[in-house]
């Protein structure tokens, strides 16, 4: 099956974040701390304190990705809630829900903290996650990118390009026909090759 991407630029991002606290706010629910799962939650759950306004703000790392359709066996919790922190209605927010991993086993961390029933939104969601959020804003079966993660996604798609036998100039083609601006494509393929040349001299 082709991979399909979707770009969200930063624009799009405030706005996906905007509908989202909208949709928040018209269930009745009010958060007290905006918990975000790193890292892909921590912008959005920025943006969410924000429009909120609240300061408290929290983080949970969850370690699962290792590029397109990659992943570690089992993810893994890196850094956690501490006990002491006292709250009634957290908000648990991570950029997207695909397998539903990443939510499922933050949600059990918070729950292992003392808090019985934490919320979970995402601007994202894939139709075979395991995890529907309690708010989200688009469903979709394309790999959705970020604008924060740009240069690891033009890496790890360079990476797997390459191990297909894929040319330079095929890469860079099939880079600016996904949709990565040109200007950010090349500086990124050059800095992958010189990357990739340098750990060749060194083997």
């Amino acid at each position: 099956m082709a991979i399909t991407y979707e770009f969200v630029w930063w624009e799009r991002l405030y706005e996906l974040c905007f509908l989202l606290y909208e949709m928040i706010v018209d269930s009745g629910y009010q958060p007290d701390v905006i918990v975000g799962v790193a890292r892909g939650g921590w912008i959005p759950a920025r943006i969410l304190s924000d429009l909120f306004f609240t300061r408290d703000t929290a983080n949970v790392k969850v370690d699962l990705y290792r590029g397109i359709y990659a992943r570690d066996q089992e993810p893994q919790i890196s850094q956690k809630i501490p006990r002491d922190m006292k709250w009634e209605s957290p908000l648990l927010v991570d950029d997207i829900s695909d397998t539903g991993d990443s939510l499922t086993v933050a949600g059990e961390h918070l729950k292992q903290r003392g808090y019985k029933n934490p919320r979970t939104a995402t601007m994202h969601m894939k139709p075979w996650t395991k995890l529907v959020p309690d708010y989200y804003v688009v469903k979709t079966e394309a790999w959705v990118v970020y604008p924060w993660e740009l240069k690891e996604f033009t890496f790890n798609l360079s990476s797997r390009l390459a191990k297909e036998g894929k040319s330079r100039h095929e890469i860079a083609g099939h880079l600016f026909e996904v949709g990565v601006p040109i200007h950010y494509a090349k500086l990124f393929l050059e800095q992958w090759f010189e990357l990739n040349e340098q750990r060749a001299s060194r083997e």
